[in-house]
């Protein structure tokens, strides 16, 4: 019953519409028969038999055999604009119509071959690096680069969830240099990039801060601290750590 009342109300409000249209119409000299076509578009759409996009193709192409029935006393080059016009809108209208069932079928696709699994890293895991650039506390300063390669693979559950050999991007956050006032030096470093050593996609991270203080030996007034390229460090995740990796077929 509810579809039916739809039905009778959609064809009621069409019917209305279409005198509206009729009656713009026929102040530009628009047959009869061509008035008919038009009415009975609007009620066929207005009903659901067709579809919109032919719906917009019928009621153009009325429209347009009026005036082109109006063009006709003004002459040829008219007549030929508005076929042309015609043509134009007709051609857009099927190709919308035509192109939208693709990109549907592509999105539906690619959807379906993107298929996940998500694990996270929990915060506190260790992660051993060796350290690829030195640092000073003498000639150091806050924001220079620091890199590191992963020694050992993180894994859980079966999965390596980072490899091997990946590459750890950091700062230094914090520099001290040594002198009377503040004989021990000191350099803080943090890490907040992993990279994949395969495919080189990016990860960020926050590490807890790593931090380095000169040690002064009784003859020593102030030293500065030194961390060499090549040492072997343990960072520790300060937040979790959300990897996605593609299913196993």
């Amino acid at each position: 019953m509810a579809s039916a009342f739809r039905r009778k109300s959609a064809g009621k409000l069409c019917n209305c519409d279409a005198e509206i249209v009729i009656a713009k119409f026929s102040k530009i000299g628009v047959s009869a028969a061509i008035w008919a076509g038009i009415r009975l578009a609007i009620l066929s759409r207005g009903m659901g038999q067709i579809p919109s996009r032919l719906f917009l193709i019928l009621l153009t192409s009325f429209v347009s055999v009026g005036r082109l029935h109006a063009h006709t006393v003004a002459g040829p080059g008219a007549v030929t604009q508005e076929i042309n016009r015609c043509l134009m809108i007709v051609r857009i209208a099927a190709t919308r119509r035509a192109e939208s069932p693709q990109k549907q079928v592509a999105r539906s696709a690619a959807a379906k071959g993107r298929r996940y699994d998500d694990f996270q890293i929990p915060a506190g895991t260790p992660l051993v690096v060796r350290l690829r650039t030195l640092h000073d506390s003498a000639s150091g300063q806050v924001d220079d680069p620091v890199r590191a390669t992963l020694l050992s693979a993180v894994t859980q559950d079966g999965f390596e969830l980072i490899p091997k050999g990946s590459t750890i991007h950091g700062k230094v956050i914090d520099v001290q240099s040594a002198s009377k006032q503040k004989p021990i030096g000191r350099l803080v470093l943090a890490f907040n990039v992993i990279e994949h050593v395969e495919t080189h996609s990016v990860a960020t991270i926050q590490t807890r801060s790593l931090p380095f203080e000169a040690t002064l030996e009784p003859k020593d007034k102030f030293r500065d601290v030194r961390v060499e390229s090549g040492e072997e460090l343990t960072l520790i995740l300060a937040t979790p750590l959300k990897v996605r990796l593609p299913k196993t077929q």
